[in-house]
């Protein structure tokens, strides 16, 4: 009979297709999965039969070559998902609960200026880099909800469009007018399953790849001579203007797709402290007093 230790010490890489088949049919999303999977193997090329130490040491030399928080947090969810799996199977002796997250620190996102936005959509000469940068900046969805939008999920006559986000789960995203409008017009002219269908004859998927819009707004940032905006700032954009004009953060929240409204806050704390500090100067009581002998 093989005794347990005979079975801890078979290579890790052997269960990675178990271990993938097994995420995507619990739901999580292929995106997640394939990221999971380039960093899983990326350790594995480096030790092929990890230990705690071996785990904490390739995780440092990353930190040291400029990897921030949020970046080695999501190479511990990555080993957490693959090692956890293996754990629970009995496959491999590591066990992962020790591979702890690192404080994430939020730093300041950058934002578009409103003057960037304007030069950004002067450029637009194409119906479908139109819709995707009204999207984008209507409705701050994902990159990858962009792309993934389908024509059924679209409702024109209650300004909305059903996105499927992160974990499959869905949400109900809200059309202004003009992006209504524009939005009308361009599904006339599509006859697929996708709003932004693939071009490719040898294309695996049938609507476009996030990077293909990555590229195009890219050169079209080049064309406005402003500096290089990505669509996730777009999102970050919209999440700012909606709320320092005094959207509420519940709904910012809801529309973004974040699991809970405590994500939008820690996210956007930059927002709620600019807007708290003109509640204050503009409702606190001390700015009716009259005082006495000011010394000013």
């Amino acid at each position: 009979m093989r005794n347990r230790q005979d079975k801890f010490t078979r290579d890790p890489r052997d269960y990675i297709e178990a271990w993938y088949k097994e995420q995507c049919l619990k739901g999580t999303t292929k995106l997640t999965v394939d990221a999971y999977l380039v960093r899983v193997k990326a350790l594995l090329d480096v030790h092929h039969q990890p230990n705690a130490f071996d785990i904490t040491d390739y995780l440092s030399t990353k930190q040291q070559a400029g990897s921030m928080s949020g970046t080695i947090a999501n190479y511990i969810k990555a080993f957490r998902s693959f090692f956890g799996y293996l754990f629970a199977n009995s496959l491999y002796d590591l066990d992962y609960r020790c591979l702890r997250l690192p404080k994430i620190k939020h730093r300041e996102r950058r934002v578009p200026t409103d003057e960037e936005i304007g030069k950004l959509v002067n450029t637009l000469d194409r119906a479908e880099d139109t819709i995707a940068l009204l999207l984008l900046v209507d409705c701050g969805i994902r990159i990858h909800e962009l792309v993934t939008i389908k024509m059924q999920n679209i409702n024109l006559d209650d300004a909305s469009i059903l996105i499927n986000g992160k974990g499959n789960k869905t949400r109900t995203v809200y059309l202004s007018q003009i992006t209504l409008t524009y939005l009308g017009e361009y599904i006339k002219t599509r006859h697929s399953d996708y709003l932004f269908s693939s071009t490719r004859a040898d294309a695996v998927i049938t609507h476009r790849c996030t990077r293909y819009f990555q590229k195009r707004l890219a050169k079209l940032c080049e064309k406005a001579g402003i500096e290089q905006i990505t669509p996730h700032q777009l999102r970050h954009y919209f999440a700012t203007r909606a709320l320092s004009n005094g959207a509420d953060v519940k709904a910012v929240s809801e529309m973004l797709g974040h699991a809970d409204v405590g994500i939008t806050l820690k996210i956007y704390h930059h927002v709620n402290a600019r807007a708290i500090r003109e509640m204050h100067n503009k409702y606190s009581p001390a700015s009716d007093f009259i005082v006495a002998n000011s010394p000013v």
